[in-house]
């Protein structure tokens, strides 16, 4: 097991790989990363990613952050039930243009969960259930937990997986599920939760990704950004092994 706290999301990179590089095997399992920041990050590590990322012909940050939360969509949407009928009306073209999106995306997952009423948003009923909760005076803190593949009935839960349907063992989604608690200063936390996750593919746009996804839900309640946290029950820093060092060994004094 790996435990990790950072101050920002590329230090928090920065930090699990380098743990992940001493493990047997470059693996560990469970995985914690605590992010006190995670909005925030260090635009020469960010480049050196992008850089490192292209090198290999992977996916940018960008658009690995852009499968969990639509960064720039968000941005020009009036609000949350904008962004949810504007990306519901792009996702079409999403699949056919991009084909690793074929089995679906996980800000899709997360507004769109095919539950037994018809498709659900539970981002929305998370802001919805912040907001009543917040204008009652005296909001509960840890009424926010994850029930796997329940949302119709527990609107604080955002699960992810769908049983019976998700059933390729390497593929769509890793993601498991995300869990928001409030404070008593105003705060908002995310907690979420990985099967699996792969460290230089994935694991910097999904912190990137989803800090983002926490702000998208502190705006939308009035509410501060808190912390976040990953957990994955298998962390795995993959291939390219010398890139990754000669990047880990630029920004040591970074952790």
């Amino acid at each position: 097991m790996i435990s990790v706290e950072a101050s920002n999301v590329s230090t928090a990179w920065l930090a699990v790989a380098g743990r992940l590089d001493r493990e047997p095997k470059r693996k560990a399992i469970h995985s914690v990363v605590r992010i006190s920041d995670p909005v925030a990050e260090t635009p020469v590590v960010r480049a050196a990613m992008d850089d490192l990322l292209a090198a290999q012909d992977l996916q940018g940050v960008d658009t690995v952050a852009n499968t969990i939360f639509p960064a720039a969509l968000a941005v020009s949407s009036r609000d949350h039930a904008e962004l949810v009928r504007r990306y519901v009306g792009m996702y079409p073209l999403l699949q056919r243009r991009f084909p690793q999106n074929r089995r679906g995306t996980y800000f899709h997952r997360l507004i769109q969960y095919p539950g037994s009423k018809g498709p659900f948003d539970q981002i929305g009923a998370v802001i919805s259930r912040i907001r009543i909760e917040r204008d009652g005076g005296n909001p509960k803190q840890a009424r926010y937990e994850t029930a796997l593949a329940v949302a119709d009935d527990a609107a604080e839960n955002v699960p992810v997986y769908i049983p019976g349907r998700d059933n390729n063992a390497m593929a769509f989604p890793c993601l498991s599920h995300c869990s928001f608690q409030l404070d008593t200063e105003g705060r908002v936390h995310l907690l979420a939760t990985y099967r699996s996750q792969y460290m230089v593919q994935r694991g910097y746009g999904n912190y990137l990704a989803l800090g983002l996804l926490l702000a998208h839900v502190a705006d939308q309640t009035g509410l501060q950004v808190g912390h976040l946290t990953v957990v994955a029950g298998r962390a795995y820093l993959e291939p390219p092994v010398m890139q990754v060092r000669r990047m880990l060994t630029r920004f040591a004094e970074m952790t």
